[in-house]
């Protein structure tokens, strides 16, 4: 045990020196890890916060079905409990004439004249009805089906299906989500793989540099995995360092500019996630782990191509 530990410790310290021998490859290799890295959590921060803004905006999306006044209790239960029931329905709201008209005069309280007319033709000339809110925004169209069915029409009114420019705005969002996921992947991927080639070349030159070396190590009995130990720990310290940095360009962006929109409810979920202690240290676990990966499938590359352990 003593024997692989010493190993493991000669082998870090080698690697380590490899790190900083070669600066201006380690450099370039790390600036252009860190990119990438960027582009991914960014792609992962703004994909979540157009969730949350989509399904913030969805609450104000909902199937309002009004209730004629002569309307049978019964028969109103019926469509209640079948609405309810719908697996697509997340939440039936009953607004009475009362509140009705309560709700009129909030949003119109500004507006005198309107106010007075309401009062002159009298409250009850708004009716009852449902706010339905759907947990699955592309089958709003099939919960408004329900009121509308044969057994329903001697109660119900009318149904209207959500504001227009709301649904506007909601499909606006999503179309920029899945725009911001296709174009991080494709930028993500792009800078991964150049990045690869540079900690490729960083390692063939390394390789070539000590070639008398490895040779000798080769002579005097030492294992191909004390030879490649070394350029695994270098090509893991670029994913290391890279993420670090990444994560933390990130992370002060959330906070510079997450605490000016963190009141406003679009945004104040993505806020609030992005500022749990945990998932800001998966954040950099993720980034960390995920620049090794890269690192190490470079340099496994390189060894398989300008090592040639495997003949030995």
């Amino acid at each position: 045990m003593r024997r692989k530990l010493i190993t493991l410790r000669r082998i870090a310290i080698a690697g380590v020196k490899n790190f900083f021998r070669n600066s201006w490859l380690t450099v370039a290799a790390t600036a252009v890890m860190v990119v990438a890295l960027t582009i991914i959590l960014m792609a992962v921060v703004l994909n979540v916060t157009a969730r949350n803004a989509i399904g913030e905006m969805s609450k104000n999306l909902k199937v309002s079905i009004y209730i004629k006044d002569d309307a049978k209790t019964e028969v109103v239960a019926q469509l209640k409990r079948e609405l309810t029931t719908n697996p697509y329905v997340a939440e039936v709201d009953y607004i009475s004439k009362e509140q009705a008209q309560q709700q009129f005069s909030d949003s119109f309280q500004n507006d005198q004249k309107l106010l007075e007319g309401l009062a002159l033709i009298g409250g009850n000339t708004l009716p009852a009805s449902f706010e339905v809110s759907v947990s699955n925004l592309s089958k709003i169209n099939e919960v408004g089906e329900i009121p509308k069915q044969e057994v329903f029409k001697d109660v119900v009114d009318d149904v209207t299906i959500g504001k227009t420019d709301v649904r506007k705005t909601i499909d606006r969002a999503a179309a920029a989500q899945r725009f911001i996921t296709t174009a991080s992947v494709i930028a993500a991927a792009i800078f991964a793989v150049v990045s690869m080639l540079i900690i490729f070349n960083t390692i063939r030159m390394a390789i070539f540099t000590r070639s008398e070396e490895i040779r000798i190590m080769k002579l005097i009995g030492a294992t191909p995995g004390y030879i490649r130990g070394p350029f695994l720990v270098e090509s893991s310290m670029y994913g290391v360092i890279a993420g670090v940095i990444a994560t933390s360009v990130v992370l002060v962006a959330i906070f510079s500019l997450g605490s000016k929109v963190s009141t406003q409810a679009e945004f104040a979920a993505t806020y609030t996630f992005f500022s749990d202690p945990k998932i800001i240290a998966a954040m950099y676990v993720g980034a960390i782990l995920l620049g090794i990966l890269v690192g190490v499938i470079s340099s496994m590359f390189a060894m398989e191509k300008h090592l040639k352990l495997k003949y030995w």
